[in-house]
């Protein structure tokens, strides 16, 4: 089964003061390093990084862990190095049951509010952005910080008039990571760091939920559904929409007893869409073409409603100038490792989110033990090679 890897990184501000421990996560046949792992104790909630990887308190004994395609777990105490059994190994071996994908997508759109908390919530969040060109990094953001939301869910109302502090807002109170290569005389360097409408958006599975229901209603769309596991109230499914648009394939999740989305991924296939000319400031012209991009969301049980741990994007780009081509790609993590409702907005340090983050922020770091590095991450932000 076709799964997307996504880069996720370690939050311990709570914790900071006790010991921690270093723990990696498994598949329990092959060993190899699961990326992307939940773990979620008394509402706290960590992500494994991509070499699988947790960063944890060493008094953490209780707790839940979860991967996509993997049979979630309850431990009461830990090793070092932590198993997950595949839900299945190949494709081949599952059932397959079609279901009717596009009412699954209009009945949790259309019941949001009624099963996704929808007051005013204030989280503590662990942000990361990181950017490659031609394969080797050239951006890396890791921040933590507060994020408030009036309802959980994406405006449209405000958004179209980029009023988004009237729905969200974020505060970045910790750069534990900040380091850039990219100058500003670099014509294709960096594109991807470029002002994206979508960047709030991509916050909000219910802006997600908004713009694939669009794709169900053109002339030509064709889509499918299938069932390829089902555990208790649980259902994997795999689909597809195509249209002479775009190509959508994703999997999700879903909970038949509570009718509600708990994991999303989506990848969207753009190669269709044709190169462009773009030109900077300087009135230097080059060649754009968007690559695939993938979207994803976690969310987890709190009471009776539905709360998010993870919203996350990755994607890529290609820039051709003199007849040169460069591959930029991108991907960025907000955890809610931390969730707690609230009667006011809370954020007395906004972020202006009308531009990108990494121009309104402080970027002193403060480098500390809470975040596992990848080892290409900890080449780029300490090879003196990569100064600018």
């Amino acid at each position: 089964m076709r799964t997307f890897h996504i880069f996720t990184f370690l939050f311990c501000s709570l914790f900071e003061a006790q010991v921690l421990r270093k723990v990696q996560i498994t598949d329990f046949e092959t060993n190899n390093p699961i990326s992307s792992a939940r773990l979620i104790s008394k509402g706290d909630v960590f992500y494994s990084n991509e070499e699988g990887y947790f960063i944890i308190p060493e008094n953490l004994k209780s707790f839940e862990l979860t991967a996509f395609g993997y049979k979630t777990e309850n431990f009461t105490n830990h090793d070092s190095v932590l198993k997950l059994k595949a839900l299945y190994k190949d494709i081949e071996e599952v059932k397959i049951v079609n279901v009717d994908i596009r009412k699954i997508f209009k009945n949790v759109s259309n019941n949001y509010k009624k099963r996704y908390y929808s007051d005013p919530s204030i989280y503590d969040i662990t942000y990361k952005q990181k950017n490659e060109d031609d394969g080797a990094v050239s951006f890396l953001l890791i921040a933590d910080g507060k994020l408030w939301t009036d309802s959980n869910m994406y405006n449209f109302k405000y958004a179209l008039h980029r009023e988004y502090d009237k729905f969200i807002q974020m505060e970045i109170l910790k750069t534990k990571y900040f380091k850039s290569s990219i100058s500003g005389d670099e014509v294709c360097k960096g594109q991807s760091l470029n002002e994206s409408r979508d960047f709030v958006g991509n916050i909000f599975l219910n802006y997600e939920l908004n713009r694939v229901n669009y794709y169900f209603k053109g002339k030509d769309a064709k889509y499918s559904g299938k069932i390829v596991n089902e555990s208790g109230s649980e259902q994997t499914i795999v689909f597809k929409i195509n249209s002479s648009e775009i190509d959508v394939s994703g999997n999700i999740i879903y909970n038949t007893a509570d009718k509600t989305i708990t994991h999303y991924e989506l990848e969207y296939d753009q190669t269709k869409y044709p190169s462009y000319k773009r030109k900077t400031k300087d009135n230097i012209e080059y060649d754009f073409k968007v690559g695939n991009g993938v979207v994803y969301f976690d969310f987890y049980k709190i009471n009776d409603k539905y709360v998010p741990s993870i919203s996350g994007t990755k994607g890529f780009s290609y820039c051709t100038i003199d007849g040169a081509t460069q591959k930029n790609s991108f991907s960025r993590d907000i955890i809610f490792t931390n969730f707690s409702p609230t009667d006011s907005i809370k954020i007395p340090n906004k972020l202006d989110l009308t531009i990108p983050l990494w121009k309104n922020i402080n970027t002193q770091t403060q480098n500390d033990n809470s975040v596992i590095l990848s080892k290409e991450e900890q080449k780029f932000i300490y090879d003196k090679t990569y100064e600018k």
